[in-house]
């Protein structure tokens, strides 16, 4: 088919560079997450949250609380500081959002480039930062220092988060049994 034939057709959905980085980013995060005996979930519609932890204790029984994502994936990261620190542009009002949720919320920053990933805890960087919630602004620029490279331990580190955040609204220091192993 020449080419002016095919300037006739109507033109096709195509799948973006963007939409392929979406989806390796959550692939990275789940990895991680089901290695540590948890699960991801999807909501079905995405209104600034991309994805939810559900985690387990060792024995396999389901535990109260929930992590929730948002999910950025780049080619090029910009590295600022001598490359210590990831600075990305946020709406400011997703950040609002985000640091009024009672679970942890981790904003995951996926390098394609490097096939790893950065977080922040969003809830900790606005107390530390409030100024970012500044409602003049559009957007702003948060930083991710690149210590905070996505494991296996951070993933342990997101359900210890959930966990206190747990007895804190029960009062309650009773936890499933993290000695047994899953059957």
């Amino acid at each position: 088919m020449s080419d002016s034939e095919d300037s006739h057709r109507p033109q096709r959905k195509r799948r973006t560079r963007e939409h392929v980085l979406e989806d390796i980013s959550e692939n990275h995060l789940e990895r991680f997450v089901l290695l540590t005996g948890h699960i991801l979930r999807r909501p079905r519609r995405d209104y600034g949250v991309d994805v939810a932890m559900f985690h387990f204790a060792k024995d396999g029984a389901i535990e109260s609380g929930e992590v929730r994502f948002q999910l950025k994936a780049t080619d090029a990261l910009n590295l600022i500081q001598q490359g210590s620190v990831i600075s990305m542009t946020i709406k400011t009002g997703d950040l609002h959002y985000w640091q009024l949720e009672i679970y942890p919320f981790i904003l995951v920053v996926y390098d394609a480039a490097a096939d790893r990933a950065f977080w922040l805890h969003i809830q900790e960087y606005v107390g530390l930062h409030p100024d970012c919630l500044d409602p003049d602004q559009d957007s702003v620029q948060v930083h991710i220092p690149t210590s905070n490279q996505l494991t296996i331990e951070s993933i342990a580190a997101f359900r210890e988060m959930s966990l206190r955040i747990v007895q804190e609204l029960t009062g309650s220091e009773e936890r499933p049994d993290d000695r047994r192993k899953p059957r």
